[in-house]
């Protein structure tokens, strides 16, 4: 299906879905999208490519979040044995929810208030997914990619992108000259004080509310080494500075002073 007419369709349809009255003649509910097997391309999990980019622009997933929108779902999966359903991914937990495909066009049913999310999958040469998004009232649209992680579920696959977005290259702790890497997997390489890290991208762990990003560190050599900190970096995204928090035992957490900083080195 030429991607600009889908794309075409797929706004009727939304805009349909916002009239009652139009219910009856929606596909879905008519039996005009019918279930059928999954095309092999899109078997696999996809992450929101577009909301990635924007946290490497930001430097943030709560500025992200704020200037643009976060979507319904960070990652969606497809499985081969599963061919009436897909899995939605938030950071925090996963569901399914039914699908009907025609052609290029999916359609995830009920995901807010009975109404549909809509997705067109470019099955030409980028293939990527554009989905369309208006159960909250607004059209929200963001391309997903398929991941190449080989992750266990689309949580830790989008994790994966969106460590690689915020955090690529190689950094400086302090004034030392020692380096430290941050790898996708959520690994802190050649850094002693903690070896693994995870990113606050929804829910309860944004214990500051939406005052700061939050990072948890570990250090799996040392039993009950968890802490969370506040991130930030500079408006050139060239430093990056790890803050203390204050966690009272009700309401939100302060953001202190820096903990650590790093300088991220120049590429060559």
């Amino acid at each position: 299906m030429n991607k600009i007419i889908a794309i075409f369709i797929l706004f009727s349809l939304l805009a349909c879905q916002q009239d009652p009255a139009k219910q009856a003649s929606r596909p879905g509910t008519s039996g005009a999208v019918t279930a059928q097997k999954k095309p092999d391309q899109l078997i696999g999990q996809w992450i929101d490519l577009d909301f990635c980019a924007r946290a490497n622009q930001y430097g943030s997933v709560l500025e992200t979040q704020k200037f643009s929108h976060k979507p319904y779902a960070y990652a969606y999966e497809f499985k081969a044995d599963v061919p009436d359903s897909v899995y939605c991914a938030d950071s925090e937990r996963i569901w399914a929810l039914p699908i009907a495909i025609k052609d290029d066009t999916i359609e995830i049913k009920d995901a807010h208030e009975g109404k549909s999310i809509f997705m067109v999958f470019n099955s030409g040469g980028e293939k990527d997914i554009s989905t369309f998004d208006a159960t909250s009232g607004r059209v929200k649209m963001d391309r997903y990619i398929r991941s190449n992680a080989g992750a266990r579920d689309a949580n830790v696959a989008f994790s994966a992108a969106l460590n690689h977005h915020l955090f690529n290259g190689i950094l400086v702790p302090g004034s030392g000259k020692d380096t430290v890497q941050f790898t996708p997997g959520g690994y802190i390489q050649r850094w002693a004080p903690y070896d693994r890290y995870v990113v606050c991208a929804g829910g309860s762990c944004f214990v500051a509310s939406n005052n700061a990003d939050i990072i948890t560190m570990y250090n799996t050599k040392k039993p009950g080494s968890e802490k969370k900190f506040a991130f930030r970096f500079n408006p050139n995204r060239d430093s990056l500075y790890l803050h203390h928090l204050t966690m009272p035992s009700k309401g939100e957490a302060s953001v202190g002073g820096i903990a650590y900083r790093f300088w991220r080195k120049p590429s060559n």
